[in-house]
């Protein structure tokens, strides 16, 4: 099977947030039967517990930028090379070029060059942030929309949107990442009961935590320690309110709606602090050096007697981050594929692709072969699309060709194979886009068994697809096996 490999440290100093959006980007590549593995320094993986259970092969590397990238060609060849690292740069990416097919790279500084066919940064305002520092052919993911989170928010995402209505506080979450060097998680157990809050307390640490048992000795009466938790999505889904950090669980917030308060605990969080804020997703009490028990009591207690302000806030989170980042990487991963009408890509579809695909949808030769033949009205369109956006099962793709949509292409995640569905626009038959659709899906699902229905009389798809390697397994099922 093709391996992606990721390129991330977690430790004491650093914390574990490279780390754990690696792995939540792992699993879409793992969905489709990608090997995975993680290149790691041995403390990395003596820092994260969750390693031991994570479903990822482990490549341990010396954690010297000038070797490493012998040391991961003794692994080769890597089909992705994803690098989420603030001490790797287009050095050591160039390096990798020679047993790397495509590297993509994961950032939230734009502070120094990359070599790299992607570049996903979460926090960013814009791609512009990193005009001078990739090559003009790197695709920028700018935005929280590419935010890489685990299917587990995504999955939990209508319950706990339904929950986040401006209920009374009974349940606050207060995690500060695994780590949590500044020890900001006394600080708010602190607060709390100093702001008289008497409901249930959830808190998050890691059992490595320099600050590990102090916290444990602070515990009030009505707080429950999460040790090394891989709930996270449950417990902020149980959660009316959150005490955190301005880091990569910010994003995670936002996909459950979750309102927050946030405390400052590295310089790197102060821009999506500020973007949270002009969003109205969050609110921060400034940088922990600056902040004393009192003061974030004071916040604490105005924020838990406002439940219309929470509300807003649930809203606005919610609007930043919808649990789709990581396909969205994915699929910009697998690269594009080149054809009489331009270099065809894949991209999610979204919500301004909704009338679009009610226009192709209707199309008479879209319709000549569909399992319904007749042309649905803009309401059942809009029940159809919502459905497919909103279902984690579900991947629903625009095919575009030299950058304009061009065709719609659908995964259904099933138990033993996956389902394939595809449309593409009648004037751009002919040109080689379906064909590429197809090689393009197979990227996204190397290692699982494809099928597609293909109903009697329709010559040109069953052309299309057996020339792509499909065979046919039942009266009008065809399936393409694993690469």
């Amino acid at each position: 099977m093709p391996l992606t490999a990721f390129r991330a440290d977690a430790g004491l100093t650093i914390g574990s947030g490279h780390v754990m959006r690696s792995l939540a980007l792992a699993q879409a590549f793992a969905a489709g039967g990608w090997s995975v593995a993680l290149a790691a320094t041995k403390e990395t993986f003596e820092t994260i517990p969750a390693l031991a259970a994570a479903k990822v092969a482990q490549i341990i590397l010396s954690g010297k930028p000038e070797t490493e990238a012998v040391e991961l060609a003794a692994h080769a060849p890597i089909d992705v090379l994803v690098v989420d690292h603030y001490g790797r740069d287009a050095t050591f990416e160039r390096a990798c070029r020679a047993f790397a097919k495509r590297i993509v790279v994961i950032d939230d500084l734009a502070n120094r060059p990359h070599e790299c066919d992607v570049l996903a940064d979460s926090n960013a305002a814009s791609a512009a942030a990193y005009r001078n520092l990739v090559p003009a052919s790197c695709r920028v993911l700018a935005g929280p929309a590419f935010a890489a989170l685990d299917p587990a928010f995504r999955r939990a995402r209508a319950t706990a949107l339904a929950r986040h209505d401006g209920r009374p506080v009974e349940r606050v979450l207060v995690s500060f990442g695994q780590v949590d060097p500044p020890n900001a998680t006394a600080l708010a157990l602190t607060a709390l009961a100093g702001a008289g809050y008497g409901g249930s307390i959830d808190v998050v640490l890691g059992r490595n935590a320099p600050n590990f048992e102090a916290v444990r000795k602070k515990l009030l009466a009505s707080a429950r320690l999460h040790v090394d938790t891989v709930s996270m999505a449950a417990l902020m889904t149980d959660a009316d309110f959150a005490v955190g950090a301005g880091g990569t669980t910010s994003w995670e917030r936002c996909c459950l709606g979750l309102p927050s308060l946030l405390v400052e605990i590295a310089n790197n969080q102060r821009g999506v602090t500020a973007m949270l804020e002009r969003a109205g997703a969050a609110a921060s009490v400034g940088p922990i050096n600056q902040l004393n028990p009192e003061a974030l009591a004071h916040s604490l207690r105005a924020f838990l007697a406002d439940g219309r302000r929470r509300r807003q806030m649930a809203t606005a989170c919610a609007a930043l981050v919808d649990g789709r980042g990581s396909e969205r990487i994915l699929l910009a991963s697998i690269g594009s594929v080149p054809t009489k009408a331009g270099e065809v890509t894949l991209r999610l579809a979204e919500a301004d692709d909704e009338a679009w695909l009610l226009e192709l949808q209707q199309k008479p030769q879209t319709r000549k072969f569909a399992n319904n033949p007749r042309s649905p009205d803009r309401h059942e369109h809009a029940r159809w699309f919502r459905a497919m956006v909103a279902d984690p099962a579900r991947l629903l793709a625009i095919v575009e060709a030299a950058g304009k949509p061009v065709g719609m292409l659908r995964l259904d995640r099933g138990t033993d194979a996956d389902r394939i569905n595809i449309a593409t626009d009648p004037a751009h038959h002919r040109r080689g886009i379906g064909a590429a659709a197809l090689a393009l899906a197979a990227g996204v699902t190397p290692g699982r068994p494809l099928d597609a229905q293909i109903l009697a009389g329709n010559a040109p798809s069953l052309a299309l697809f057996q020339a792509m390697g499909y065979r046919q397994a039942g009266k009008d099922l065809f399936r393409r096996e694993p690469l």
